[in-house]
């Protein structure tokens, strides 16, 4: 019963032995694609945010999140996104809403996103960026200035 039973092992790996490097052939499905997460700087303000109804009894399960609807740039305008309910691609990320921020040429948009995603941001909105960020740190110094008067 010995020889039977090493026969049929032996088998197994023979077989499992000549499955692997076929399977190793089979190609795998092309990665979902990835939301637009270029960085712009758009010349409309986005509308203010709509109110929306969080209904828990239709999550579908305990580890999807609730991702509140929020306005988009697509193009040529901005398209509202409703709430919905959203799974995480791993257990270590959350998601981060959008972000619109008054620049000199109209506003800074980042795309909502989840944080193991990477914002793509060009060199001309890098500049948007700075002048922002200078015209911020102009505005303190003059407040200081102010006070130490006072």
């Amino acid at each position: 019963m010995s020889t039977r039973m090493t026969l049929r092992a032996a088998a197994a790996c023979l077989a499992g032995a000549i499955a692997l490097p076929a399977m190793a052939q089979i190609p795998l499905p092309p990665p979902p694609p990835l939301p637009d997460l270029h960085v712009r700087v758009v010349e409309a303000a986005p509308p203010p945010p709509r109110r929306e109804v969080i209904v828990y009894r239709e999550r579908p399960a305990r580890d999807y999140v609730w991702v509140r609807g929020f306005y988009d740039w697509q193009g040529d305008g901005w398209v509202w996104v409703p709430g919905h309910w959203l799974a995480p691609p791993a257990r270590t990320v959350r998601w981060v809403s959008p972000r619109y921020v008054r620049v000199e040429d109209g506003w800074w948009y980042e795309p909502a996103h989840w944080s193991n995603q990477q914002l793509v941001v060009d060199e001309k909105v890098k500049k948007e960026k700075f002048k922002v960020k200078k015209e911020k740190k102009i505005k303190k110094e003059k407040v200081k200035k102010e006070k130490l008067k006072d």
